[in-house]
């Protein structure tokens, strides 16, 4: 059955970000914290937003710092090593099918606003995407299924065809937004998310390539 509608998350799905944001996440740490987290707790906060990533230790201000100072550092360092982010060009393309194909086509991102602009012109999509729902557009980011059903609201996606939504993402986050919003859960294996963890969210699909998901998105017509 194609799909009614087909929303991507970005950080990990459509684009390798993983790297280069815990080093992003643990620059800030130990400069305005004097502290950091095991890479493995880093790599665990990618799919959650900027603004709660900077308070993973508390109030910013109690360290003499503003949460928008952390912020800006962080996007700052990031965009100063954007030559290391990685287009997947072969699941972007998977994108822009979907949308040639006749299939709304969203982003529900837990990047804010301005992290969102920065990547969008570099990832080539900006003319297949119908919406983009960021962590500033919600009061409660995934996990919670906010994002993605202000996302199907503004698409006009009735109801009824929720169940025939595919959501893609990378993390347990996307994972659970998926299951609590009662839509189809993706997951790729090429992002944040451990295999062993993002299997026990119960996806609908594993793909650990972007040929899987290609093959899963849109079947060979039998004849």
């Amino acid at each position: 059955m194609q799909p009614s509608c087909l929303l991507w998350d970005v950080d990990g799905t459509l684009i390798d970000t993983t790297a280069l944001i815990a080093e992003s996440l643990d620059m800030v740490y130990r400069r305005f914290y004097g502290r950091t987290l095991p890479p493995e707790r880093l790599r665990a906060l990618i799919g959650t937003p900027l603004k709660d990533q900077v308070r993973i230790f508390g109030d910013p201000e109690t360290f003499g710092v503003s949460a928008a100072t952390v912020m800006q550092a962080f996007i700052h360092h990031y965009e100063t090593n954007r030559h290391r982010e990685r287009i997947l060009t072969d699941v972007t393309q998977l994108l822009i099918a979907g949308k040639r194909a006749g299939i709304p086509t969203g982003l529900v991102t837990s990047k804010n606003q301005q992290e969102l602009a920065n990547s969008l012109p570099r990832l080539g999509i900006a003319d297949y995407i119908d919406v983009a729902i960021t962590a500033d557009d919600v009061t409660r980011p995934k996990p919670d299924p906010e994002g993605i059903q202000m996302a199907l609201h503004r698409l006009q996606i009735p109801q009824a065809q929720w169940p025939q939504v595919v959501y893609i993402g990378d993390t347990v986050h996307d994972m659970r937004a998926a299951h609590a919003a009662g839509v189809r859960p993706v997951a790729v294996l090429w992002g944040a998310g451990p295999p062993e963890l993002l299997a026990a969210q119960n996806p609908e699909r594993l793909c650990a390539t972007p040929q899987e998901l290609k093959a899963y998105l849109f079947p060979p017509q039998i004849e």
